[in-house]
């Protein structure tokens, strides 16, 4: 079994919880008002920035609905959440009656803000040492010279306030992605967790790269072969230099990415589709023992009782478009189990699930679903059976846990960053817009009529 399914296992089966099962409610939050000393760890005196957001429909995720709710912002961060709320003194009150309030859209993954030429690393098939954050750029006025705010507008209109960005999937092992969120004062501002992962691809499309080529590895076999080779030698230049900690010689900086993959400190985010490239990263898990998340997987509802049993998240492409690989014509072996009912079925046996977009945000050829418009796509799984608690939980709080950032955000919960979306309807409707977006309590994106 993989380390995710050992580590994990306890927090994932009890974050499948969602407010239908019943598990989790919160009804002592609604009157706890966090008070200056709690939110700065001291600091009474400091006048706290407070925002009420009133009256709205408050899908906190992680319980049960509140209607008539109030969501109480204090200098960033969720200070309550419920019907009777105590709003301090000098609060800037918005009334948002008729309006669905619950936490910002986190895309699991995405290659927003990478241009096409910096996603993959061709020459070399396995660049473990490469840090997908250092070919990221953000739209807004970041690069213009200008000192302004860093909006990516285009995201925060479909209420998406953080992603996962990596790189792509032309090559084996193509690097570490990072958590970012998409409003920022400062670029360093931006990012949440990096390194928040390694990004490896199995199936035809890495063979297919080198296959052009007339070089290796240009079959599944030698994907499989190369990966496992490297996976052993970082295993043994962990063994010879002191487990990668810090100093130890000499300096390898893919090694030293690969042994915070197999010291559980990231995952292995490995793009896989068909269910025979599943199990190989599944048994590649159990071998080397770290942790496994699948991307993509749109196949995955023909090993969900195994993804189950072993506690592997699955994040997966657009329920629409499920066809995650940059080529511009996928191979047809690599999706040939493509099903719509793909998430529910996951969903059904008890599989972690996330709703991705997979896009990209340079050129006119992008997958089908871009970033803003994931949750309409992700309302497809609710015509096919998904309950609305559990579609809204893969696109909010189940992504964040996946990415290992669900302390911070994915939930309005007390502490948490107050990265808002206020909706003016019901959010799985394609009638439905997002109004006001906040990141860390800041407005940030509100919709003109």
């Amino acid at each position: 079994m993989g380390a995710w399914a050992q580590v994990g296992h306890g927090m994932v089966g009890g974050a499948m919880a969602g407010w239908a099962s019943g598990r989790a409610r919160i009804g002592a939050i609604g009157v706890a008002v966090m008070t200056m000393a709690a939110i700065h760890g001291g600091g009474a005196g400091v006048q706290a920035q407070a925002i009420a957001l009133t009256g709205g429909l408050v899908f906190p995720i992680s319980s049960e609905p509140v209607p008539g709710g109030t969501v109480l912002i204090v200098d960033g961060r969720i200070a309550a959440v419920g019907a009777d709320v105590a709003i301090p003194a000098g609060a800037e009150v918005v009334d948002v009656t008729g309006s669905v309030v619950m936490p910002g859209i986190i895309d699991a993954m995405s290659y927003y803000g990478i241009a096409g030429e910096d996603m993959n690393e061709v020459p070399n098939p396995l660049t473990p040492e490469l840090r997908i954050i250092e070919a990221f750029s953000p739209f807004g006025d970041f690069g213009s010279g200008e000192a302004g705010e860093i909006r990516v507008r285009e995201l925060l209109s479909g209420g998406v306030t953080a992603m996962y960005v990596g790189p792509g999937d032309a090559t084996v092992l193509g690097g570490q992605g990072a958590v970012v969120k998409t409003a920022a004062a400062r670029f360093d501002d931006l990012i949440v967790r990096e390194p928040a992962a390694i990004d490896i691809t199995l199936g035809g499309r890495p063979a297919s790269t080198y296959r052009e080529q007339s070089r290796s590895p240009s079959t599944r076999m030698a994907v499989v072969a190369q990966l496992r080779e490297l996976l052993v030698r970082a295993q043994e230049w962990v063994a010879a230099t002191g487990a990668g900690e810090a100093g130890a010689t000499p300096r390898d900086l893919g090694m030293e990415a690969l042994a915070r993959l197999l010291k559980g400190e990231v995952p292995a985010r490995v793009q896989a589709n068909a269910a025979r490239d599943i199990r190989v990263a599944m048994e590649l898990s159990e071998e080397f023992g770290f942790q496994l998340v699948i991307d993509g997987g749109a196949g995955a509802h023909e090993m969900r009782e195994e993804l189950a049993n072993w506690a592997i998240p699955v994040v997966l492409g657009p329920i629409s478009h499920p066809y995650v690989s940059g080529e511009e014509i996928p191979d047809e072996g690599e999706y040939g189990a493509v099903d719509e009912r793909n998430a529910v079925w996951l969903n059904e046996a008890g599989v972690h699930v996330s709703l991705a977009s997979f896009s990209r945000g340079f050129g006119r050829f992008g997958p089908g679903v871009a970033g803003q418009w994931l949750l309409i796509d992700a309302s497809i799984a609710r015509g096919h059976g998904m309950s609305e608690a559990d579609v809204l939980r893969a696109v909010t709080l189940s992504p964040a846990e996946v990415l290992g950032v669900a302390d911070r955000m994915g939930s309005l919960e007390v502490g948490k960053d107050a990265d808002v979306v206020v909706f003016d309807g019901d959010p799985l409707s394609i009638r439905t817009w997002a109004s006001r977006v906040y990141v860390d309590g800041r407005l940030v994106f509100e919709r003109q009529e």
